[in-house]
Parts: structure tokens; C-alpha cells; sequence
């Protein structure tokens, strides 16, 4: 028998061995010498047993979601053990393990191993002997060390422990520790703990110094395992008032001075998992801080306000449906001073209905304070809920009843305590009311049904009845039923009766909805006795409105004539709106449109409004009369050349003001297109677009737009001219070069007004815009350099002269690599500039937000920002602020060794500030050793004279830091 099929017979054994559902796979690797071989062993007590012994080159053995592999391997069927001869691996989800003679118990998912690695996410342990129990692995001899994954030869520090518990994911126990110091022994500890969790998860160890006006604190938070479901954190916070400058080295140095009062807080954060839900209890206690002097000493009898944050939340999960549980009671101080509050509910399903109690309500231990409500009252939520029971059917399908389906169904009872509803006057004469609720609902809908041929009735009741103890209601239902008759000849008629109403009283705010009352009918008729013409009217009655009753009666006809839609080149519509009640015929709007096939494109587009019963404006008065007419014509050959003309025409425009004519016409435009203006063809395009005044008799504008394209570049242009004197009134010229850059100018007169003959206007200023940027596809530009000025030609004697001229520059740069050379840069300057009304040209703002990193040894990063101010009367610059934030410059003279300084400070380049000088160098020097396995940090403030050092792991938030002044500053410049 071949090996590739006694190794899928062992596959089957083993699965049906280990009964337990456990998968087990095997894979050889396709290695030709691998051999199966099948024993049978007499134990001591007389039994027998079989072994299958596997031989090959690393074998692959999958056991559920853990995998094995080594050269030999025997599986004992009948105690359900897998034995690795030699050497071998065995990963599992939390970690891997490498060693010799691996024993696996499949049903006590343990094993043993001898002369091991262990390898988690977090750290790498090794020793002489190992065994595992799910969740804990137990080591022998053992040896661990955060630097075992660093590129070190030896290790900077490590720890060899006689016995040590671990925990992958959580931590780490070692017993009976030698600390190591580049491989030899230092010290010794009886027990170390090593957290493995995630930060959230890990002690926390933070000193704040305090000063004249706060306290000093000192926190420490230690996690911990209650059990595979429950977890936590405990924290304890000093605190102390102190007199800075006045205590002994060590307390000026941690707690920032002399201690006058301290003070104990602290709580926990519990986290807790059940089958069905899940759950957290909190606590939170920060003791009074004593209200001080100006001087910051603490007065005799002062005392302030301690502050208690607790929270119990436990709910079951949503997605597993009832029975359901949760429950909620907080108190938080700091939001609503020392008020409880409390929220559960539970949900059981019985019977075929699904019932669920709830109650939510506070307790207030200061009713005399300013703070009386609940931090979860709103709008919507009442200040208490006594007791709450609501009963509803769990499943609705069998809800049918002939052509009804229940939709929705609901027994609400309750008792609440609210705000009055200021709208309710019996109601209202209390700040608070307390009464009984009970709550209706349902939603019944009937199916379509057909009562005779083409007839078809359907509809839907929505229904919400409010019931209180103080003997009133308040009922929410809207119910709409709708007929439909099919007509000979593909014809309809429908026919809506609709009734929304919501009225009666309720005591509560919470419960408040808009009052209102309406009752309408509408019907729409549609006639299609042919494929290519149908006609549709709408109309209505309105019986009852009690917000508007303005609007009760005969609704407005509609009527809408549609004809030739299934022909391409016509089409012709004609619509009218009959207001009945108000006896006006409306309008009649008709629209056509005719259309040429083929090649050449012609298009007609004609619309009359015709105004059957001219009426005054509902707000001036006036009567108008809405009669128009409007029409649009186009010739094209599609993308060679088109014409097209546009205007209308009112008969009886409103009266025109003195000495103008009646506005009849609408503008009359003319465009003429040559080619296509569209930037992604090679064809130019040209257009000119002629506008007249008709009924001045006069031309209003002339537009001439153009395009072209060249290779990659691609070039736009447009100007409008407005007249009567032909003044430019808007003009653009760009180039643009996708992907690389574009030039832009606005405001020229590229063509020139007297080349058509007109005048143009000698006073008209003209804004002038000139522009560089960055021209990228799908996104805005990165760099753009922009000036701008305005020409007045009565400057200078009516010479003509410039004002108000500036220039801006905004570059983003980001990851930008030019050799070794990386860099990244957000740059933005504002710079009125010299011309006929400015004198110079200054830098008014400007901004940079830069980092650079050369040959990966020298970087350099931070923020500048400038103000600048000008005096008209001095006409010389007054101010010049440059803001210098986190400007650091650091040197890598070694892989690990980090060398800089960081300044933040403001100067005045100008000198003439009283506050800031002209250049002041204090920087922070800065000195970082990063080994991998753990980093060294200090710092000295040359300005303060405050050195710092702290020893962390890398990347760590928090470590050892100590802080202390040293009085050694370097001299700074004064204002």
C-alpha cells in the first residue's frame, strides 16, 4: 500500500479517535523516503495498544487550528496522544513552541516539551522544560528577555528565572529572578510581573508636579485577570497641595514643592463576560481640592467639592434576541452633581408574545442645588419612568385575517413622571406632572383585493391611542384607502381617500406631537387609447384642514396631454392647472420640440404659455399676465460646427420704469460654435456668442470662447464683453500642461474692444489676476504662486496707474525624495506689493509647516508662522512676529544615539516690540538612546534651567521620569 493512502487512513482514524470533534491532516511534503509505520504495544497493566509512527521531512500535522511539524511523530489512538521524537514545532493561536520531545493530550488540549523556545506576539521565553494547560504555559529553568528580538549579539538585559507562569496576551510570572546586565547577573527579585497586554491593559505609572494654583498627583493603575471572563484595571491617585520651591530636593523635584495637604483617591475598572451578554462596573473617587489665596497658600475652613464617578452597565447581546436583560446605574459628578440614576428593562417571550418591563428613573441626595434633572431627560425621554410594561406579538405572520395582515401591534403601560405640558392649562398649573399611561398601536394593512374584473382596493391604517390617569387622550392615526379601475383601451382610473389626524391632550412634554386634522380625496384619470398619445388630470378635495383651512375645498385640475413619444423627431405636450374654487383657468403651457435625424443635427424647441384669466399678485397687487412664448433653434454637424439662436417674447409685461421701453423680449442670443470646446478631443473650438437687447434695440454682450490642444499642452480662452462701450467684463487665458503645470492670466483684454469697433471705457478699473499652480489630474492643485492687482486708469493724473496689488504663494508638498534627500512642506505667503498706492512691498503673513530628513542621520521639522503690520502714517512696517513652534533639529551620529535641540519662542524682526526682542536663541536640548529594548530620554531647558530624564521602552507613553530644576540656564536677549 502506497504512504499517500495510509496516511488519509490514519486522517480517518485519528478523527474518529478523537471523537471530540477534533480535525487532524497530514501532509508529507511529497517527500518520497517518508514512511508509515503501525504498531502494537502491550502496556503494563496488559492492554494493548496501537501506534502509527510517521517518518518523513518535516512533516505537517493539523490538529483543529494548531499545527505540528517535525520528522517523527507517533500518534497513540488509543490514549489520544501525539508524541514528537526529537525535534519539533507546535504553534497554536497564541503562540509557538520549539523543542524536543513534544507531548500532545488531544483531549486535555495540554502538552509537554523539553529544551524549549516559546514564541507570543509580545515576547519570546525559553527553557529547559515546558507544559501547557489552555491559557497558561509553565517553564522550567527558564530564560526571557524584551531584547531577544533586537539585532544584538548579546543581549543588553535579560532575565533567567527558576520558574515562570505565562499568561499570552496578559502577562508574564517569573519566580525566584536573576536580573542580567549584558549577560551577567546583576540582582536578584523573588518575583517579577511583566505585563504582555495591550497598553490600555498595562501599569501605569504618571508624577504631575504641582504648582501655586494646582495640585501635585501621583497615579499608578494596575490591571488584572478575574477568571477567563472577567478583567480590570485598579488605579490609586495622591494628591497634594504644595508650596513650590519651599519643600526638601525630592519633594521639589517629584511633587513641585513643600506638601500642606494631601489627599487619597483611586477606584476600578471592571470588565465582566457572560453566555449572553456582556457588562462593566466602574469607580471613580477624586477627593476636594481646597480653594486657595491669591499667594496659593490653602485658607483655615476651606473645603471644596469631592467628586464620584461609578457606573454599573450589564446588557445581554442584541443579535441573540430574548430573553434579554439590562440594566444601567451611574452616578457622575462631574455632569450632574451627586444624582443616581438608574435604567433596566428585561424582555421574555411566552405564548406568542414578546413582553418587556422597564423602569428608569434618579434619586437626587441634593434636591437644594441647582441641578434637579437627570442627565438622560430630553425632549422625547420623561424625567422618570416609573414602571413601564410593553406587550407585543413576538411573531406576525400568522397575523391574516382574510385580505388584512396585521403589520404591527402594541400594549403600552405605564406610569410617568414629566414636565408639564405648558400647552395643557390643567396640566401646566404644576412644574411636573405624574399620571398613568396607557398606549395602543397598530398597523393593519388590506392587500390588494379585486372585487370584480379591473378593479383592485387596497390601503393602510396606522393607529396610536394615548390613554392618561388625569382622564384625557391624544390619538395619532392615518389611514388611507386607494381603488383602482383598469379602463378599456390601456386606461385608469384611481381614486385616494385619505385621513391624517392627531388630536386631544397629553399632561407630558415628552408626549407632545402636532395637532392636526385633514381629509382628502384625489383622483387621477389617464387615458392612453394610443401607443403614441395619452392624457392624464389629477384632481381633489380637501374636506377638512385645521392648519390651513385656506386650503379645504375643490384642489387645482391638473391636466397633462402627452403626444408622438414613441416618435424620435416629435414631440408635443400640453398641460393646464384649473383652480376651481378660485374660478381661474390657469395657463395653458405647450411645448414642442422637433428633431432631424442623420448627420446633421436640427433642433427646434418651441413653449407657449398662454394665460387664460389674467389675476393680481397675491403680494403687490398688480395684475400679471403670464402669457409667453420662447424659442431655441440649433443647426449642427457634431463636432465641426453649430449654430443656434435663443429668445422669447412676453405680451403684456409689467409696467416699465420711466423712460425705459416694455421688456417684450426676452435676449436674443446668437452662438456660432467652430470645432468643440471639450479639452479631451484634438479638435479646436471656437465660439461667439452675440447677445441684443430687443427691446432696446441695442447689443448687451459678446462672449468669444476658445480652445485648443498641442501635444500636451492644452489652452483655453474666454472674454465677455459688456456694452454700451464694449468694457471687458470678465477674461481668461490658461495653459495648462496635465500633470505638470499650468499658467493662468484674468482680466486682460486679449481682444481688444475697438478691434469691433467700440469704444470702451476710459474710467472702467479692471482687476488683474496672473497665476502659476500645479496642474495634477484628480485633484487640486499642490503649488500655486498668484498675483494680483487692479488697473484704475484715474490714477496718476488719469495717466492709469495700479492699486491693491498682492502676492500669494501655497505650496503642500508631501513624502518628496530628491536623492537622499526626503521632505515635506505646507508653505503659504501673503505679500502686498509696491505699486501706486503702496509704497514698499512687505510680508503681511505667512506660514510653514516643514520636515526634512537627510541621508537619515539629520532631520529637521517644525512650524513658523509670521504676522506682520504696516503703518500708513509712518508708512514703514511696525511689527514682524515670527512664531517658532516645536522646531527641532536632531543628528543620528550613531544607529541608536539621537542628538538636538528644540526652540519654541516668538521674535520681533523689527526690534520695535516692547514684549518680544529681535532674536533669542534657548533652545531644549535633547538626548534620546534607543536600543531596541529600551530607550533613554533627557532633556535641558536652557531657558528654565529644568533637566528631565526618563528610561521607557520604546514607544511606551510612560516609564521612569524624574524632573528636577538645576538653575543653569544660558543668558537670553531681552526685548
Amino acid at each position: 500500500m502506497r504512504l499517500r493512502v495510509l496516511v488519509a487512513v490514519l486522517g480517518v482514524l485519528l478523527l474518529a479517535a478523537t471523537a471530540q470533534a477534533v480535525k487532524i491532516t497530514i501532509d508529507t511534503g511529497g517527500d518520497p523516503n517518508s514512511r508509515l509505520e503501525i504498531r502494537t504495544l502491550t502496556l503494563p497493566d496488559g492492554t494493548e495498544a496501537q501506534l502509527y509512527v510517521l517518518e518523513g521531512h518535516e512533516v505537517h500535522v493539523t490538529i483543529g487550528d494548531n499545527l505540528l511539524v517535525a520528522d517523527h511523530i507517533e500518534f497513540d489512538l488509543t490514549n489520544r496522544v501525539v508524541r514528537v521524537v526529537g525535534y519539533g514545532s507546535y504553534t497554536t493561536k497564541g503562540e509557538t513552541v520549539t523543542g524536543n520531545d513534544l507531548i500532545i493530550d488531544l483531549q486535555k488540549e495540554s502538552f509537554d516539551a523539553k529544551d524549549v523556545i516559546i514564541s507570543t506576539s509580545a515576547i519570546d521565553v525559553s527553557g529547559d522544560n515546558a507544559s501547557r494547560v489552555p491559557g497558561q504555559v509553565s517553564i522550567v529553568s527558564g530564560h526571557f528577555s524584551p531584547c531577544s528580538r533586537c539585532d544584538q549579539t548579546l543581549e543588553d538585559y535579560g532575565f533567567d528565572a527558576g520558574r515562570i507562569e505565562l499568561y499570552p496576551g496578559d502577562r508574564l510570572v517569573a519566580y525566584d529572578v536573576k536580573v542580567l546586565l549584558r549577560g551577567r547577573p546583576l540582582f536578584g527579585l523573588p518575583l517579577l510581573v511583566v505585563p504582555l497586554a495591550p497598553p490600555s491593559r498595562q501599569p501605569l505609572l504618571s508624577i504631575t508636579a504641582g504648582t501655586a494654583t494646582t495640585r501635585a498627583e501621583i497615579a499608578a493603575s494596575w490591571p488584572y485577570v478575574a477568571g477567563p471572563d472577567a478583567f480590570g484595571s485598579v488605579n490609586v491617585h495622591y494628591y497634594a497641595a504644595v508650596t513650590p520651591g519651599a519643600g526638601s530636593g525630592i519633594e521639589n523635584s517629584l511633587l513641585g514643592g513643600a506638601v500642606q495637604t494631601s489627599y487619597l483617591g483611586g477606584g476600578f475598572d471592571h470588565r465582566f463576560y457572560t453566555d449572553r451578554g456582556k457588562g462593566e462596573f466602574r469607580v471613580e473617587y477624586t477627593p476636594f481640592d481646597l480653594t486657595r489665596n491669591a499667594n496659593g497658600t490653602v485658607p483655615s475652613g476651606a473645603k471644596g467639592d469631592s467628586t464620584l464617578q461609578f457606573d454599573l452597565t450589564y446588557a445581554t447581546e442584541k443579535v441573540l434576541g430574548p430573553p434579554s436583560f439590562s440594566l444601567t446605574v451611574k452616578r457622575d459628578d462631574t455632569v450632574r452633581n451627586r444624582i443616581w440614576e438608574y435604567d433596566w428593562s428585561t424582555t421574555q417571550v411566552n405564548t406568542g408574545l414578546q413582553g418587556t418591563f422597564s423602569s428608569q428613573g434618579f434619586i437626587d441626595l441634593n434636591p437644594n442645588d441647582t441641578v434637579d434633572t437627570p442627565s438622560y431627560a430630553n425632549r422625547t425621554t420623561p424625567l422618570w419612568t416609573v414602571a413601564r410594561l410593553q406587550v407585543q406579538p413576538s411573531d406576525l405572520e400568522s397575523y391574516v385575517f382574510g385580505p388584512f395582515q396585521v403589520k404591527s401591534a402594541l400594549l403600552d403601560l405605564g406610569a410617568f413622571r414629566d414636565t408639564s405640558n405648558l400647552a395643557n392649562r390643567s396640566a401646566a398649573l404644576t412644574p411636573t406632572f405624574t399620571s398613568g399611561r396607557l398606549r395602543d398601536g397598530y398597523s393593519l394593512v388590506l392587500q390588494p383585493v379585486s372585487p370584480w374584473q379591473g378593479m383592485t382596493v387596497n390601503g393602510q391604517s396606522d393607529f396610536t391611542g394615548n390613554y392618561y390617569g388625569s382622564g384625557e387622550r391624544l390619538i395619532d392615526w392615518n389611514a388611507v384607502l386607494t381603488a383602482k379601475q383598469t379602463l378599456p383601451a390601456s386606461g385608469s382610473l384611481s381614486l385616494t381617500l385619505q385621513r391624517d389626524t392627531s388630536q386631544g391632550e397629553t399632561p407630558f412634554t415628552f408626549d407632545q406631537i402636532p395637532l392636526r386634522t385633514r381629509t382628502e380625496a384625489d383622483a387621477t384619470l389617464l387615458l392612453a387609447p394610443l401607443p403614441w398619445a395619452n392624457l392624464q388630470v389629477k384632481g381633489g378635495y380637501v374636506f377638512v384642514d385645521n392648519r390651513n383651512p385656506l386650503n379645504e375645498g375643490v384642489q387645482p385640475v391638473v391636466s397633462t396631454l402627452n403626444l408622438f413619444r414613441t416618435t424620435s423627431w416629435i414631440d408635443l405636450s400640453v398641460s393646464n392647472s384649473y383652480d376651481v374654487m378660485k374660478a381661474d383657468p390657469g395657463t395653458i403651457d405647450t411645448k414642442l420640440t422637433l428633431s432631424s435625424p442623420g448627420s446633421v443635427k436640427a433642433t427646434l424647441q418651441l413653449e407657449h404659455v398662454e394665460d387664460l384669466k389674467v389675476t393680481p399678485d397675491r403680494i403687490t397687487g398688480i395684475a400679471t399676465d403670464q402669457t409667453h412664448s420662447s424659442a431655441r433653434a440649433s443647426l449642427a454637424v457634431p463636432g465641426i460646427a453649430e449654430l443656434s439662436i435663443d429668445t422669447g417674447y412676453t405680451y403684456a409685461p409689467p409696467p416699465p420704469p420711466v423712460g425705459t421701453p416694455p421688456q417684450h423680449w426676452d435676449p436674443l442670443q446668437l452662438s456660432v460654435t467652430l470645432g468643440t470646446l471639450q479639452q479631451d478631443d484634438v479638435l479646436p473650438g471656437l465660439r461667439v456668442t452675440y447677445e441684443r437687447d430687443l427691446n432696446a434695440g441695442k447689443v448687451t454682450a459678446l462672449t468669444v470662447d476658445a480652445a485648443a490642444a498641442a501635444g500636451p499642452l492644452q489652452f483655453t480662452a474666454s472674454e465677455r464683453l459688456g456694452f454700451p462701450y464694449g468694457t471687458v467684463a470678465t477674461s481668461s487665458l490658461r495653459l495648462a500642461w496635465p500633470g505638470i503645470a499650468a499658467v493662468e492670466a484674468d482680466g486682460l483684454a486679449w481682444l481688444e474692444p475697438s478691434w469691433l469697433g467700440f469704444p470702451g471705457d476710459p474710467t472702467a478699473s479692471r482687476t488683474l489676476t496672473f497665476k502659476v499652480e500645479d496642474a495634477p489630474t484628480g485633484h487640486s492643485p499642490s503649488w500655486q504662486v498668484q498675483y494680483v492687482t487692479v488697473f484704475d486708469p484715474t490714477l496718476n493724473a488719469s495717466a492709469g496707474g495700479y492699486r491693491g496689488s498682492d502676492l500669494t504663494a501655497r505650496a503642500v508638498l508631501t513624502d518628496q525624495q530628491y536623492g537622499p534627500v526626503n521632505f515635506s512642506l505646507d508653505l503659504f505667503a501673503d505679500m502686498p506689493f509696491h505699486d501706486d498706492l503702496q509704497p514698499i512691498t512687505y510680508l503681511r503673513r505667512a506660514s510653514l509647516v516643514f520636515g526634512i530628513d537627510a541621508y537619515q542621520t539629520v532631520g529637521l521639522q517644525g512650524s513658523l508662522g509670521y504676522n506682520g503690520a504696516y503703518s500708513s502714517t509712518s508708512q514703514s512696517v511696525t511689527s514682524g512676529l515670527l512664531t517658532l513652534g516645536d522646531v527641532a533639529l536632531i543628528v543620528r551620529p550613531l544607529k541608536d544615539l539621537y542628538v538636538g535641540a528644540v526652540v519654541n519662542d516668538t521674535w520681533d524682526l523689527t526690534g520695535l516690540s516692547p514684549s518680544y526682542p529681535t532674536f533669542n536663541l534657548q533652545p531644549k536640548f535633547v538626548v534620546a538612546w534607543n536600543r531596541c529594548c529600551w530607550a533613554l530620554y533627557s532633556s535641558w531647558d536652557s531657558a528654565t534651567g529644568r533637566f528631565s530624564i526618563a528610561l521607557t521602552t520604546p514607544g511606551a507613553s510612560q516609564g521612569l521620569l524624574q524632573a528636577f530644576d538645576t538653575g543653569l540656564t544660558l543668558p537670553g536677549a531681552k526685548p
